[in-house]
């Protein structure tokens, strides 16, 4: 009974290891004084954004099977960038999930592709576009208030 139960908790033990292994999180910071722009482009993706009252952003990634993706950040004087990119073949195997927490007044640009969005504390109006013939959204040239 005690070997089973060794053997069982070395499997349990090995198993944890592995999904530790393929998971990945990471989290970056960037200090910003004054309105700011946050881009984000990322597919197949959970996104999260969160408004506070803080002098920077955050954004948290959490990745299973981390191999699968590529993802780089900047910063410059007028905005954050975050772009998460699959890899061929491999990436069909992992996913991403982005936690965003940006100012109160930081402008948001996200180029999502196959991705779900959610949007916390939200004031104002948000213009989200028909999708085109071609399955994509169609981005009007100018929005009229």
């Amino acid at each position: 009974m005690t070997k089973h139960l060794n053997t069982l908790w070395q499997v349990v033990n090995a198993a944890s290891s592995v999904a530790d292994f393929a998971r990945q999180s990471q989290t970056y910071t960037f200090s910003v004084g004054q309105a700011i722009t946050v881009y984000l482009r990322a597919e197949q993706a959970e996104i999260r954004v969160v408004r506070w009252a803080l002098p920077k952003v955050d954004v948290f990634i959490q990745l299973q099977a981390a191999f699968g993706w590529r993802v780089a950040t900047d910063q410059d004087t007028d905005g954050v960038y975050v772009v998460a990119k699959r890899r061929m073949l491999v990436g069909k195997l992992s996913k991403a999930s982005f936690t965003l927490s940006v100012p109160h007044d930081a402008y948001l640009i996200l180029k999502l592709a196959e991705s779900n969005l959610l949007l916390t504390d939200v004031d104002g109006t948000l213009h989200v576009p028909p999708r085109d013939a071609q399955g994509l959204l169609a981005l009007p040239s100018t929005v009229a208030e």
